[in-house]
């Protein structure tokens, strides 16, 4: 029997999401010397229900699930619905928007408690006052119900700011099998992902990480970097490892470290690296031999979030670079085998069309002169609790949902039906047929492992880049079957 059960809800997907629970890992990691901990993934898991139903016979003191803004609410109401009405388990909510909205989270009669931020020593010492018959009192990080209802605002903790002292996730929790990639851009075959480090010092208004992390940037030493990574290359024979973190090149000596350590240690072994959080207000500072050093130690990729082409967007939403930089970071990349991986945002406040073209415009012009570039999605932005753009936004007329599970509705799939005051309805299904067609204009997407999408998108690039380069979407059949296969069989 499980003290705890850890579970990550599903949600809407429009890709193959096989990134692991990492927040659960983590969390149980910290727990497994006091308690029973075990871990269920919606996401990968085809039976669910049925294993759902058979841990809470157990009946676990705890069940703690992680959400994320958007339908993943649903799944994870649906969850805690479950969990009352088959076990007496404290129902207890983690991940970004109980953090970001406690208040609102709590107000849902299904949980009991929201762990804020971090959640490694914070649900441990809830898991030893449930056990000791306590109350949640006293517990920091913790906001909380009692039994009249009255919720209870506990002092918030502190971030853990040596990384290095937390332990290896406890991966034997999970059918690792399920959550390895097939992937990489120069045949790499077996991939998991990997985080060395938290947060982001960055102040971009859009972004979770500015309350979350409060701006807070943490590493992993590369001695433990180096130290998990030929674990899971070894135990899980993979040929490319993906590093997640939000942004993995603040301290650039630190990036040359772990190269150095990736060449030295599977150099030999045709491995390959990818880098999800590269900024250009850094690469824009490093010269060349950085850069030819990372790509001779086989780092294949880089995602760079530009979001908007547009001088006056980019200041409103604190991205801190120029239009110019990005075209000059550009240049740089190119002279390497290193492949960009762009992306973009539309729908901001104040935007106008004039604003969207000068991002289309930079589209086409950064992959002109790399072609090799990936210029990502143009993603309409979402209205998220907690965050910069949710205050501005406010300004302009938005009212933020009531009740929790209004925000499942908070996501790309929906976002035509959403109350965004700035934008009127035609505006807002312009900006999805934008995301729909610059999706299609990415057959080596980073992300998605389908080759019935990667075949359909190359035939239809010629298409979609002609409609976006003209702005014409009349008839937008293409679009409309990809939202069509997103709503009914992602």
């Amino acid at each position: 029997m499980a003290d705890a059960l850890l579970i990550n809800a599903k949600g809407f997907k429009l890709i193959n999401d096989q990134t692991l629970p990492f927040g659960l890992l983590y969390t149980a990691g910290y727990s497994l010397k006091d308690f029973t901990v075990k871990i269920l993934d919606q996401r990968v898991d085809e039976d669910f229900e049925k294993h759902l139903l058979q841990e809470l016979k157990q009946n676990p003191m705890v069940v703690g699930i992680t959400c994320m803004t958007g339908p993943m609410i649903l799944d994870a109401l649906k969850i805690s619905k479950t969990a009352k009405e088959n076990s007496s388990a404290l129902v207890v909510w983690g991940g970004i928007h109980p953090t970001l909205d406690p208040q609102v989270t709590l107000e849902n009669p299904l949980i009991d408690a929201v762990v804020l931020g971090e959640g490694e020593i914070t649900f441990n010492e809830l898991l030893k006052a449930v056990k000791a018959g306590r109350t949640l009192d006293g517990i920091e990080g913790i906001w909380y119900k009692d039994k009249e209802g009255n919720v209870h605002k506990n002092l918030p903790r502190k971030e853990i700011a040596k990384l290095d002292d937390i332990e290896r996730p406890p991966y034997e929790l999970v059918d690792m099998e399920k959550y390895i990639q097939i992937k990489g851009s120069r045949g790499s075959t077996r991939s998991l992902n990997m985080f060395t480090s938290r947060g982001c010092p960055h102040k971009c208004i859009y972004c979770y990480n500015l309350h979350f992390n409060k701006a807070y940037w943490r590493q992993m030493s590369t001695p433990r970097v180096m130290e998990e990574l030929k674990y899971i290359v070894d135990t899980y024979k993979l040929k490319n490892v993906f590093f997640l973190d939000d942004n993995f090149m603040v301290n650039t000596q630190r990036v040359l470290d772990i190269a150095k350590g990736i060449k030295d240690e599977f150099g030999s072994r045709d491995f390959t690296w990818d880098i999800l959080g590269a900024q250009v207000s850094t690469l824009r500072k490093v010269d060349m031999d950085f850069l030819d050093y990372l790509d001779s130690t086989n780092c294949q990729s880089m995602m760079i979030g530009i979001e908007t082409g547009s001088p006056r967007i980019m200041e409103l939403i604190k991205k801190g670079i120029t239009v110019q930089e990005v075209i000059d970071v550009n240049k740089k990349l190119a002279k390497t085998r290193i492949r960009p991986y762009y992306s973009f945002m539309t729908g901001f406040p104040t935007e106008t069309d004039e604003d969207r073209i000068a991002s289309i415009k930079l589209m086409f012009q950064v992959k002109e002169e790399n072609p090799k570039a990936n210029v990502g999605t143009m993603k309409p932005v979402m209205i998220y609790p907690g965050t910069d753009i949710y205050l501005t936004a406010q300004q302009h007329g938005f009212k933020p949902p009531k009740k929790l599970e209004e925000w499942a509705a908070f996501t790309w799939d929906n976002y035509v039906n959403l109350d965004l005051p700035w934008l009127d309805k035609k505006t807002r299904k312009r900006l999805v047929h934008l995301y729909y067609y610059t999706l299609l204009m990415n057959p080596d997407h980073l992300y998605i492992n389908s080759k019935l999408f990667t075949i359909g998108s190359r035939i239809l690039y010629p298409l979609a880049k002609f409609r976006l380069n003209h702005q014409i979407f009349a008839l937008p059949i293409e679009s409309e079957a990809l939202h069509f296969v997103q709503r009914n069989f992602m």
